[in-house]
């Protein structure tokens, strides 16, 4: 699954659809993995972001059930 980057709206909310990521104001890290219900955050991760505006995620993020990866804004089921 291709995951999009969102950016803050102007109150500083994030509003994740699924496969989507973001970083907050604070700069914190968010991501809401393919097939979940909520956002979770990516606390402890190192995230390279690209020139395209993607990112990669070094290791593994679990989304309940299921565990992925998220290279360069794609998401992959490990």
């Amino acid at each position: 699954m291709i995951g999009e980057r969102v950016f803050p709206n102007k109150y500083g909310g994030l509003t994740l659809q699924e496969g989507a990521y973001a970083r907050d104001l604070r700069g914190r890290w968010w991501c809401r993995p393919p097939g979940e219900s909520a956002r979770r955050p990516l606390d402890g991760k190192v995230i390279e972001e690209h020139d395209d505006g993607t990112v990669t995620v070094r290791g593994v993020i679990n989304g309940g059930a299921t565990a992925f990866t998220l290279q360069a804004g794609v998401w992959e089921m490990t």
